[in-house]
Order: structure tokens, then C-alpha cells, then sequence
């Protein structure tokens, strides 16, 4: 039961947040240098780790965990140079909260 609710939550993650959060980071976000080509770098490895983790999640808890513990500290590890606007900041966050959900119901298991 607890791995339907960590899928579902992790496809919409990947199907809607991250196409969101991505196309924020790399239009206006990189364009104006508010964010870096390192922390696109990083934000490119955060999205392979859970797009990983949402492949393993059913037969490998601990290794679909680790790599949303990973994704999530990449993910905090972003710094922009100025404050996100508030509707990129409102998906960021969104984005990060729902992996440390992710993180906490696999925990539960």
C-alpha cells in the first residue's frame, strides 16, 4: 500500500513538477544568472536520482530511499543568487516537499 502512495506521488513529481521546476531553471533562471550552470548540473542530477528511485521503488526500498536522500539534499544544496520568484519558489518547494514525503512513508515501511 505505502509503495502505491510513494509511486504515485514520484510520477506526478516526474510527469508535472519536474518539467515545471526545469523549464523555470533553464529559461529565465540561467538566462538571467540567477541560478548557474553548476547548479543546473546539480539540478539535472537530482531529477536522474529520482527518476531512478521511482524505477526501484518496488523491489528495492532501500536503494529507491537512498537515492531520494541524495536528490533531496542536491535539491537543497541549490542556491539562486537572488531569491526565486514566488510561483518558481512555490514549485520548488512543492518539488522538495513531495520527495521528503516520499522519503517519509518509505521510512514508515
Amino acid at each position: 500500500m505505502m509503495n502505491e502512495e510513494v509511486l504515485s506521488i514520484l510520477w506526478r513529481v516526474i510527469d508535472n513538477d519536474i518539467p515545471l521546476v526545469n523549464d523555470d531553471m533553464t529559461t529565465f533562471l540561467v538566462k538571467d544568472g540567477e541560478i548557474t550552470e553548476e547548479d543546473l548540473k546539480i539540478w539535472n542530477d537530482a531529477v536522474k536520482k529520482i527518476k531512478e528511485a521511482y524505477k526501484k521503488v518496488n523491489y528495492n526500498q532501500n536503494d529507491a530511499k537512498s537515492l531520494l536522500n541524495s536528490a533531496l539534499e542536491l535539491l537543497n544544496s541549490i542556491k539562486p543568487k537572488k531569491p526565486f520568484p514566488p510561483e518558481v519558489k512555490i514549485r520548488f518547494d512543492e518539488l522538495k516537499n513531495s520527495v521528503s514525503k516520499c522519503i517519509e512513508l518509505l521510512n514508515k515501511t
